[in-house]
This record gives structure tokens, sequence and C-alpha cells, in this order.
């Protein structure tokens, strides 16, 4: 039986968010100006670091970044753009250091490591109604719902999830097909729950792609525990390059229930 391990504490989760503000400011400043000259400084920060919605995280807010507090951080900013990029992160975190640590004691209790959000319907899955796909599928996003543990820790908990989802959306939208787009396409353990035909279907690995403001880039960073890791954190503001390149997929219903049997019977050897 798993043992149970304890949640993280609010100075952790206070750190955690920190940590995600100082490399997104860092992130931002030194690489993605670079890599997309076409945006301003306050552009690149809300569309490709985890900043507004991961480390200050607006649940009330539609649009994520569109609340006055997000717009005059952007602001702040494009105003010291000019600053190199260790000043830079520094004067942007004495900026918003309080405003931060009112976010984070404000959303602890659905923090990641501590609950999995409230709106997730299949364990660590969710998915979204049919909007903009084909006939039949299903998009779905993951997150982890078993905090301080791994989703991966014991073999039978990602099966249930696939299973509960699939059921659930076969039920209510007819759906057949399942696909995603995250970093952890990019990862072995996270492949061998599927089929070959989501092998197959898996999109082009384009390491020049910048990451996108969610988890589906910026997770591989983040522990299970809810805490920024060092080591992940160190390579990025080392090199500019998230390890893990997200990519899409996906397959039918059919061949990854026949998957997931093969799975854990392997997995009880």
């Amino acid at each position: 039986m798993t043992e149970i391990a304890q949640v993280k504490s609010l100075e952790e989760h206070f750190t955690y968010t920190e940590r995600l503000a100082r490399i997104s400011f860092f992130y931002a400043k030194k690489y993605l100006v670079k890599k997309a000259p076409d945006k301003s400084l306050g552009e690149c920060i809300r569309d490709h670091t985890p900043l507004l919605y991961h480390s200050l995280f607006h649940y009330d807010s539609a649009t994520k970044w569109s609340n006055e507090p997000c717009q005059r951080i952007l602001a702040r900013a494009n105003e010291m753009a000019d600053l190199p990029p260790e000043e830079f992160e520094e004067r942007m975190w004495e900026n918003i250091r309080d405003y931060s640590r009112q976010r984070a004691e404000q959303n602890y209790p659905m923090a990641v490591g501590v609950t999995a959000p409230p709106s997730w319907h299949c364990g660590s899955l969710t998915y979204d109604p049919p909007q903009g796909q084909p006939d039949g599928w299903v998009v779905f996003h993951i997150a982890n719902g078993v905090g301080p543990h791994s989703i991966f820790e014991d073999p039978e908990y990602l099966p249930c999830c696939f299973r509960l989802l699939m059921k659930e959306t076969e039920v209510k939208y007819n759906s057949n097909v399942l696909t995603t787009f995250t970093w952890l396409n990019d990862r072995p353990r996270w492949l061998a729950l599927f089929p070959q035909e989501w092998h197959d279907n898996l999109s082009p690995r384009d390491s020049n792609a910048l990451p996108v403001w969610s988890v589906a880039s910026w997770g591989q960073i983040i522990t299970s525990r809810g805490t920024v890791d060092p080591k992940r954190e160190q390579e990025v503001r080392e090199t500019g390059i998230l390890k893990y390149v997200p990519r899409g997929s996906h397959c039918s219903f059919e061949n990854l229930r026949r998957h997931l049997e093969e799975y854990l019977q392997n997995a009880q050897i």
C-alpha cells in the first residue's frame, strides 16, 4: 500500500510561486526577446512563461491575464526591458513580491501538489466538451490529483483515469478518439501507456518551437510535490531550452483500451 505523504506546506508554496516567477522573468529577458523579436517583453512573458496563470494563478479570470494587476505587471516589464536579465529578474520580483505572496496564500488550497482543480473530471485527467475537433474526438488534459505522490507511482492509477475518461465521454458525447498536446509525449514512461497508433500519430519533435504558457510545456520543471525542480530550472537558465518538447497525438478508444489491458498485465508480472 502506498505510504501517505504530507502535502507541501504554505511556505513551500510561497517558494514555488517565487521560483516560477523568477524563471519567467529571467527566461523571457535572456532568451525569449531574441527568439520572438516581433513581441514586446511583456508579450513574451504573457504568451510563453508560466508567470500569470501558474505562478499568480487567476482561476476567476476567464482569459487568465486580462485583469488589471496582471496588465500592470506586463506594463512594468516593458518599462524595464533594457535591464540585463539578472537585474530584470530581481527588479520584477521585488515589484510583485507582496502581490505574489497574497495570490499564493489565496490559491494554496487548490495549489499544484495539494489538490487537483475542482473541475477535474477523472482523477488526474479532465476533458473539454467537443468543440473545433473532428466528430468523436475528445481533448484531454493532465494534472496531478494524487500529489505529493507521482501519477506514475501506482501502475494502475493512470489506466483507471483513462478508462473513466473514455467511458464518461463515450456516454456524454459519443466520443471514440482521445487527443492531447503535452511535454509528456516526449517521455517514454508516459508513452508506454499508449498503443502503437498513438506513437504513429505523434507530431514532429520541433526543438525550436517556443514554449506555451501552460504546463503543456512548463510542467516538466514542476515536481509531483508541487515544487520547482532546481535541476530543471538551472538547465533552463543555462541553456534557454526546456528538455522535453510538447507534442500532440491521438488514438482510438478501442486501441487504448486493448493496450491498457496488456500494460496492466505486464505491470503485474
